[in-house]
């Protein structure tokens, strides 16, 4: 038992190290090109967002600047801050598309409606207790606060204009004193913070950047891929990533096409991540890897990667 404890031990230190490469101890391996290339626009553009309240209450205006915030320092988009509507921003995006230039055009619209729902507030009396030695002990009383906010936050492609996400988020805050305090603003304000967080993730993954693979390398068994996505785009080290391909598919009962997106294996980003770019190691693979497939953060995580 004693062995297997030490065991234990040794592999939870070192499991973060699992991840650590030198893609110069790889060589490069003659890959096939992906039959849908990715265009320079797709390698570099950051889409740009711009984001709406329903009501454009006072916490509606709140959770709209908060949720600015996190997209913000997720490095996955650009927050167009202007005074605009819904109809403006479809109008210059037809108009970019139609002089094919750029217009600082909106390629997605948020529009959030995250509101205060419930807020509870009481005073839980003193308590007493004897202990094993007769002895008796006062617990203080104190005031309970509690808020909770709900709503959504739908997202729409622009051209054509239409829902792509509609995203569920709820949160509450908890709080107490000893003293009573007129604190409900606070505490509902807060609510409407945490609500935002719980749904940023859902939120990310519709905005999750590409990074392009252009380069593939093997050692042994081990495959890493050399991909666009970097530190300015939010990659980080040990992030566990999807890797995809696009098809394309020809609809039933007509001669329409689309392009659809597959997964085919999963991977972790190693510890080599730069600015513009970053090297990837395969994980589980359903076939190979061609050059211009592309990876995604999926925001999956394990017990062990507090250990990373």
């Amino acid at each position: 038992m004693y062995k297997f404890i030490i065991s234990l031990i040794i592999f939870i230190l070192f499991a973060g190290c699992a991840e650590k490469i030198n893609p110069n101890e790889f060589h490069p391996v003659i890959s096939q090109k992906a039959i849908i290339q990715p265009t320079p626009r797709e390698i570099k553009h950051k889409p740009n967002v711009i984001i709406f309240t329903k009501d454009n209450n006072y916490y509606e205006k709140n959770a709209k600047n908060y949720l600015e915030t996190k997209l913000i320092n997720s490095k996955y988009v650009n927050i167009l801050n202007r005074k605009s509507n819904i109809q403006d921003e479809i109008k210059l995006a037809e108009n970019a598309k139609a002089t094919n230039s750029d217009l600082n055009q909106a390629d997605f619209i948020i529009i959030e409606n995250i509101t205060p729902k419930t807020y509870n507030a009481k005073y839980i009396p003193p308590q007493y207790y004897k202990d094993k030695k007769g002895r008796i002990h006062k617990i203080p009383g104190y005031y309970q606060y509690e808020g909770c906010s709900s709503g959504y936050i739908n997202v729409y492609s622009v051209l054509p204009y239409r829902l792509i996400n509609s995203i569920y988020a709820s949160g509450c805050y908890y709080t107490t004193t000893s003293n009573y305090q007129n604190i409900k603003n606070y505490v509902l304000l807060n609510s409407v913070y945490s609500a935002v967080d719980n749904a940023k993730y859902s939120l990310y993954k519709t905005f999750t950047p590409k990074g392009y693979i252009f380069e593939i390398r093997k050692k042994d068994d081990e495959l890493i891929l050399h991909t666009t996505l970097g530190k300015k785009n939010g990659a980080k080290e040990y992030e566990r990533v999807n890797i995809y391909e696009k098809r394309i598919k020809k609809l039933p009962f007509s001669n329409e096409k689309i392009i659809e997106e597959v997964k085919i294996g999963e991977g972790i980003i190693s510890n080599v991540v730069n600015e513009n770019d970053s090297w990837v190691i395969v994980k589980k693979l359903k076939q190979k890897p061609k050059i211009g497939d592309y990876i995604k953060m999926n925001y999956k995580h394990t017990f062990w990667d507090i250990f990373r």
